[in-house]
């Protein structure tokens, strides 16, 4: 039997798959897709704090006039300036949260297709950012942040995406930093790789499927998977306190 989050989140996952449904009315496919990153910013924009920013679409940049692909969506938090004047938002890597992929359908090469664009996140310049009242290194912080998922509305079985995650980690050389947080398949699978439980880990240091930890989705606990992710993605907030964004560098570049 299920807790009150626990039938919350149930329910909630059930709610994003009677939408997504919905959202497949479309003879287009990209109003379906775009309908689903909608239903994935709202999902997200209500269950985090308001300290978190959920913007649809846009990219990131860093130093050295590094730029992102496009991504779906991207989760900023409240420390940093804010680039807004276009429909879709420019965010410096600094700045970010977590970034989240969204496929309708979790394919081999849908999963590809959003392991290389995520991999396109910036590094970010530590010497940019002082943690304040955190007495950790700033490297420790992006490490882990900002966070990267994948969320599926539907696709492949757990065992094959554990395959094809490692297929291309095997062929592709990824900054530990930039492999996704969790790869969620809505009521049916949990994937994650937390950075931060690596013993002696760097951004440089190469992937590991022993690493990979997943689970499935039985009807019971269907909604497990969300509650996870907003659990990670609120992590994020306690690095906040006191940190402080030195923007010195992108003005030189600018001017």
């Amino acid at each position: 039997m299920a807790t009150n989050l626990g039938t919350y989140f149930n329910s909630l996952s059930d709610i994003v798959a009677a939408r997504a449904d919905l959202a497949g009315d479309s003879v287009e496919n990209t109003d379906i897709g775009r309908n689903r990153e909608v239903i994935c910013r709202e999902l997200f924009q209500k269950h985090l704090s308001p300290r978190l920013t959920v913007s649809l679409g846009g990219d990131i940049f860093g130093v050295g006039n590094q730029r992102s692909g496009q991504l779906d969506i991207i989760v900023s938090h409240d420390m940093s300036m804010a680039f807004k004047e276009n429909d879709k938002p420019r965010v410096p890597v600094e700045s970010v949260t977590a970034v989240i992929s969204v496929k309708s359908k979790l394919t081999k090469a849908e999963l590809f297709n959003a392991l290389e664009n995520l991999s396109s996140v910036p590094q970010p310049t530590e010497s940019m950012v002082t943690l304040g009242l955190i007495s950790k290194p700033v490297s420790e912080y992006f490490l882990s942040w900002p966070a990267l998922f994948l969320f599926a509305f539907d696709g492949v079985s757990l065992d094959t995406c554990i395959k094809h995650i490692a297929d291309f980690y095997a062929s592709n050389s990824v900054p530990l930093n930039r492999v996704p947080r969790a790869i969620v398949v809505n009521r049916k699978y949990l994937v994650t790789f937390c950075q931060y439980t690596i013993p002696n880990a760097i951004v440089n240091t190469p992937f590991d499927a022993s690493f990979l930890q997943a689970g499935t989705a039985a009807e019971a606990n269907r909604g497990y998977p969300l509650f996870w992710v907003m659990i990670e993605l609120s992590k994020g907030l306690s690095w906040l306190s006191g940190m402080h964004l030195d923007y010195k560098l992108y003005y030189d570049e600018a001017f």
